[in-house]
This record gives structure tokens, C-alpha cells and sequence, in this order.
């Protein structure tokens, strides 16, 4: 674990202009937010910035390992006698720890903006926890397709991945969200008040680690198989 946690802690150091970016948005944002405040600015702010969190989660899943491999950079670290696994989980990681300081941000920023208009937000904490695993989940889908696909054919696969349920609910059928905590979470802040969330919260955060675990496994058993030494065209 601590390989991982030390590969993780390095990807994360290399996208600080990323980072930087994130944490200036979300404050200046929060203080837009803070002139004129009703429950439904902070609704809004919670949807809005949870596809931020999502977004921000995968994109930086998605090309990690192909530039590891263009700059042949996964060959030194491999040289090392780290395995492929511990590879993936270091950058599994990285994700984590940003999509984490950006759910943390956007729930402090959210519960600030509660208290400062008088509104409850006691269900904001949990829903922020929810999201949280839901962006390790897309990271970890992400990095998966990304282990064998190009990073844009892998952006589409995760898409599709994510939003698979909304296919299935505007076909008609059963929507199936244990298929993709992500589309779950949206689906559930549709109709979230701010109040607390009740089981259905827990469930979508024991799907979400549920499909990263699996997914990661998945993607250290096809990354196994796969030649690192030339670099992807």
C-alpha cells in the first residue's frame, strides 16, 4: 500500500496547474453564490458541480497511462520492480485525492451557503460522500478502457458506460441504476432537498465502490497482458 500510496501521491503533484485552477473556481464561485441565496441556488450548485467532480475525475483518469507510455516514463517505474497493479492503483489514487478535494470544496462551499441563508443542509455532507465514491468509480471505469483503447475511443466507452441507465429510461425499460452508481447519483439529486437522504444514499455509495473495485481488478488483469514497451500511436 505504500507504493501506491507514494505513485499516488506523485500523480497527483503532476497536475497542480489542474488542481490550482480547480480550487481558485470554486471559491470565486462560492462567493458569486454568497450574494443572493435561496435553497434552490444551493440545489443547483450541488447538480452543477457534481458533474464538475465527475468530469474532473475522469479526464484525468483517461490519458494518464497513454502518456505514461508515449514518454516512456511507465517503463522506469516498472523498472523498479513496482507491478502493474500497484501502477494502476497510484494513479487510481491521484484521482481520488483530487476528486476528493474537490467534493470536500464543493460540500464545505454548499453548507457554508446554508448556514449564511438560514436553510438546512443537513444531507449535504453525505450526498457530497456519495459523490465522491461515484468519481473514484468513473476514474477507475476510465482507467480501464483506457488500458486498451485510445483516450478518446476511451472517452466514449466511458459515456456510454456512466449514462447507460438514462438509455435504458428513455427507451422505456426498467433504468437499472445499480448498473452505474454515476447515473444513479444524478438521478437521485433530481428530486434532493437538501434534507437527509435516507438508505438510498448508502446504497449508491456501496455501488460505486463495488464498480471501482471491480473495474480496477479488471484493468490491472487486461493491463497484465498489455506491451508497455512501445509507445502507443
Amino acid at each position: 500500500m505504500r507504493v501506491i500510496y507514494l505513485l499516488g501521491i506523485n500523480f497527483l503533484r503532476t497536475q497542480w496547474i489542474a488542481l490550482a485552477v480547480m480550487i481558485a473556481y470554486i471559491v470565486g464561485i462560492g462567493g458569486v453564490f454568497r450574494s443572493r441565496v435561496h435553497a434552490e441556488d444551493v440545489i443547483f450548485f450541488l447538480r452543477w458541480h457534481a458533474g464538475y467532480a465527475v468530469f474532473l475525475a475522469t479526464m484525468m483518469a483517461l490519458p494518464a497511462l497513454h502518456m505514461e507510455r508515449k514518454t516512456r516514463r511507465i517503463l522506469a517505474v516498472l523498472s523498479k520492480g513496482i507491478h502493474r497493479w500497484q501502477h494502476l492503483g497510484g494513479i487510481l489514487l491521484g484521482c481520488a485525492l483530487a476528486a476528493g478535494l474537490f467534493c470536500a470544496l464543493v460540500a464545505a462551499i454548499a453548507v457554508w451557503l446554508s448556514q449564511e441563508s438560514g436553510i438546512n443542509g443537513q444531507g449535504i455532507p453525505l450526498v457530497a460522500t456519495a459523490l465522491f465514491c461515484c468519481c473514484v468509480a468513473a476514474a477507475a471505469t476510465a482507467l480501464f478502457f483506457s488500458t486498451f483503447l485510445h483516450p478518446l475511443l476511451a472517452a466514449g466507452a466511458v459515456s456510454v458506460m456512466l449514462g447507460f441507465p438514462f438509455a435504458l429510461e428513455a427507451l422505456g425499460r426498467a433504468p437499472a441504476w445499480e448498473l452505474s452508481p454515476v447515473a444513479w447519483l444524478f438521478h437521485f439529486l433530481q428530486a434532493f432537498e437538501l434534507q437527509p437522504p435516507g438508505s438510498e444514499i448508502g446504497k449508491i455509495i456501496v455501488a460505486a465502490l463495488f464498480q471501482t473495485a471491480i473495474f480496477w481488478v479488471a484493468a490491472s488483469v487486461v493491463f497484465a497482458r498489455r506491451d508497455v514497451t512501445i509507445s502507443p500511436e
